[in-house]
């Protein structure tokens, strides 16, 4: 038994491609956030339905540097690269 464990090799980690995603310890994107899951929850995890909040909270996410700016073409909005989201811009608004 003991041999098994000297033959394994060491776990070498790596780190993600697109460096960290720090956890939202603050909650400041809780309220993107709850909104994704619950439109997720609606729409029976269609993720094509939520595509605006998820934009939302990815958008919150660069706003308060969870996250490195990218373009959304990079993130999967090609359709969207250039429009602010419609909830971001009444924020922007007030």
């Amino acid at each position: 038994m003991t041999s098994q464990i000297y033959n394994q090799k060491k776990f070498v980690p790596t780190p993600p491609e697109k460096g960290s995603f720090p956890l939202d310890h603050e909650g400041l994107c809780k309220k993107q956030f709850l909104l994704y899951a619950s439109c997720l929850r609606k729409n029976a995890q269609d993720t094509s339905q939520c595509r605006q909040d998820a934009r939302n909270y990815l958008a919150c996410r660069m706003d308060n540097n969870l996250m490195e700016k990218t373009e959304w073409s990079k993130l999967g909005f090609h359709d969207q690269s250039t429009e602010i989201p419609h909830k971001q811009a009444e924020e922007q608004k007030h």
